[in-house]
């Protein structure tokens, strides 16, 4: 039998022979006859749900020792799953607040006939389920369930050409027929139009606004190069002046090609190892911004490819007053808004209903292949409108001129699972997940490090402070170290990151690890 969805059950009787058992066993067949599976545990409930992503309801034990940590751990993974709590009914009347506020229902086993309570479960899975997915998502899984011909582009039409040959065959073997499917054309109307932005593609990039908090987001098939290249081509004209980081990526040297607009750029600085930090302070004046006349235009990498990033309140600060429109490329940067260690580091910090009208236009772009879960070439641009803004249709113009006529749907419904799995709790815990893989490699490899140091042996090194206060690195608690973003701020009296700075301007990304290998002196590298 193919099921539609599976439920975790957490029961300590789901092994015994009583009343309990065989009422939950009676509960069981009767979801499997509505195409419902049951995944059965207890002790090991917790784990099951962490690395299972597959479930759309659990059912849990009251007296399951350990239910409320086990209900704590789901709803910190995800806010909307149904939680039924298997109960007595005179037990109901103690639950806890604080229990009860995460909990989707409640069930008394031997007070409801087993199909009353088969057809509550489903019910909740059933709602659940339809709103798992972004607006984009959801419309093209919904046209793929009507089996309609394909009587327009691509050619292949819904993958029957290729299995007219042994290497097309062979090709559609490989990738299976749901991708082809969805490999559709803009004659499709049901699914809107990225080039208007209309319909579900439309309320999917909505959705992505609300969720990556901006005035509005716009989904790009080619890459964040042709996003940094839509935002200039938008924002600059011949002759006028840009600001350029001069780390930039080459799509915004593009851009400057593409305008023919003049560049003034900005000098970052750069350790004994070669890393490339931030613009200093210094660099960033009104005095210097200013020296070729107004610039209209300004762009920050933001966070470099070593992992530096600006305290982007206080970028604002310096050069908020002095440009009208200024541009982060945060290609390899998109998860920054989902975790507080980034707060106030990235561009569309905070609510867009909350930033002043007469602050600067903010632009941001994100690859969402790279460390977002999105297909290749999947990436986002983000406005949060202000001083000098763009209006929609202007901008849109720029984005046409880039944009294919016949984007890949995968690639746009992509980017809306990426929104739907960073919207709430669950992106926070994913990117926690990634935060600490990466501090536990540090600390281990620091560990190595200072103990071949004791010795008088060479060992590699992670690219971080050796020291945290009076603590070795490796001895601080990962809680700290993956919540208290002034562990990783490049304070100006260490000596670790090698860079003269104000305090509290620039952050190490603890995601994004260097590892230092042997040190020669220049002369032999000559």
């Amino acid at each position: 039998m193919i099921l539609k969805h599976r439920i975790l059950l957490s029961h300590e009787a789901i092994e015994e022979s009583g009343g309990a058992a065989r009422a939950l066993h009676a509960l069981e067949n009767e979801l499997l006859q509505r195409e419902i599976g049951l995944v059965f545990g207890s002790d090991d409930s917790k784990s099951l749900f962490l690395t299972d992503a597959g479930f759309h309801g659990v059912l849990v034990s009251w007296t399951l020792p350990g239910s409320l940590e086990l209900i704590e751990t789901i709803r910190q993974r995800n806010a909307h799953i149904p939680i039924f709590l298997l109960i007595e009914r005179e037990e109901s009347t103690q639950l806890p607040e604080e229990l009860l506020s995460n909990v989707s229902e409640l069930i008394w086993l031997f007070e409801d006939s087993i199909p009353f309570i088969a057809g509550r479960v489903e019910a909740s899975i059933d709602r659940y389920s339809d709103q798992i997915l972004g607006p984009m998502a959801k419309a093209l899984l919904e046209f793929d369930h009507i089996h309609e011909y394909s009587w327009h582009t691509p050619g292949h039409t819904g993958g029957t050409a290729f299995q007219k040959a042994p290497a097309g065959r062979m090709f559609y073997d490989y990738f299976g027929e749901n991708m082809f499917r969805s490999d559709l054309s803009i004659s499709v109307g049901e699914l809107g139009s990225l080039l208007d932005h209309s319909g579900p593609i439309g309320e999917g990039e909505k959705y992505s606004a609300r969720v990556f908090g901006s005035n509005r987001t716009y989904t790009v098939t080619n890459g964040s190069s042709t996003s940094n290249r839509v935002i200039w081509t938008a924002s600059v004209g011949r002759g006028q002046v840009a600001l350029v980081d001069r780390n930039c990526h080459k799509s915004n040297e593009q851009g400057l090609t593409l305008t023919g607009s003049i560049p003034q750029y900005l000098m970052p600085t750069r350790n004994r190892y070669g890393i490339i930090g931030p613009i200093p302070p210094e660099h960033l004046s009104p005095k210097e911004l200013l020296k070729n006349g107004k610039p209209v235009h300004c762009v920050i990498t933001n966070s470099t490819y070593d992992g530096l990033i600006y305290n982007v309140d206080r970028v604002l600060e310096i050069i908020g007053d002095s440009l009208d429109r200024i541009h982060f490329d945060e290609a390899w940067y998109g998860y920054a808004r989902f975790h507080p260690l980034y707060k106030g580091r990235f561009a569309m910090r905070g609510e867009p209903s909350k930033t002043p009208s007469k602050g600067p236009t903010l632009f941001a772009t994100h690859s969402t292949h790279k460390l977002l879960a999105a297909l290749s070439q999947a990436s986002f641009i983000h406005v949060r409108d202000g001083r000098n803004s763009i209006d929609h249709t202007r901008f849109n113009e720029s984005f046409m001129m880039h944009a294919s006529t016949s984007p890949f749907y995968p690639i746009i419904a992509s980017n809306d699972i990426t929104t739907s799995m960073m919207d709430g709790p669950g992106g926070t815990a994913m990117l926690d997940e990634s935060i600490r893989d990466a501090i536990t490699f540090r600390q281990m490899v620091t560990r190595l490090w200072r103990e071949h140091e004791k010795k008088g042996d060479w060992f590699f090194q992670t690219w971080n402070p050796t020291q945290i206060g009076r603590t070795n690195f490796e001895d601080v608690s990962a809680d700290k170290l993956a919540s208290d973003p002034a562990c990783w701020v490049l304070h100006p009296k260490d000596s670790w990151h090698g860079f003269e700075l104000e305090d509290n301007y620039c952050m190490l990304d603890p995601i994004k690890v260097s590892v230092l290998t042997a040190e020669f002196p220049a002369a032999l590298l000559t």
